[in-house]
């Protein structure tokens, strides 16, 4: 199976330049040039990643990644920006943050590459709460130390 990646930029050129870049990688790509056209692809396409530009009109990137986080938490996500100036995204970090313009074209095959390894890789919150709940119970369980 493909892996599907929703691309989301204002810019047709740069949403064809990924697309390109990414289909020879093996990718399927899907393409929307506005935050809301992007979020309808995702909601009647399974995706694996998204690649998709800070500035945006209307809805901006950032406001797509935190709308993502939230519904599918399962997809790995490439913040593109023309200005990687510090900020604060807490829960909706993206996995990778990507600059533009492009070093060069394998920078975008590598930044997808390492969010959907990051994405894999890391446990969900929810994975590690029970983890530690897990640990606080047996902390608190009597006899529990006794037997281990």
């Amino acid at each position: 199976m493909k892996t599907r990646i929703v691309v989301i930029d204002d810019e047709a050129e740069v949403c064809a330049l990924i697309g390109k870049v990414l289909t020879r990688a093996g990718h399927e790509v899907l393409v929307a040039h506005t935050g809301e056209a992007g979020l309808e692809l995702l909601e009647t396409n399974e995706t694996h990643c998204l690649v998709v530009d800070k500035l945006l009109p209307q809805m901006g990137g950032l406001e797509v990644v935190a709308a993502v986080r939230r519904r599918w938490p399962s997809i790995a996500i490439v913040l593109v920006t023309a200005h990687p100036e510090p900020f604060n995204l807490d829960a909706e970090r993206p996995e990778v943050v990507l600059a533009k313009p492009f070093k060069n074209l394998a920078a975008v095959e590598d930044a997808v590459r390492e969010a959907l390894d990051a994405h894999t890789n890391a446990k969900s919150p929810l994975t590690n709460l029970k983890e530690r709940v897990a640990a606080v119970v047996a902390e608190m369980t009597p006899g529990r130390r006794k037997r281990e």
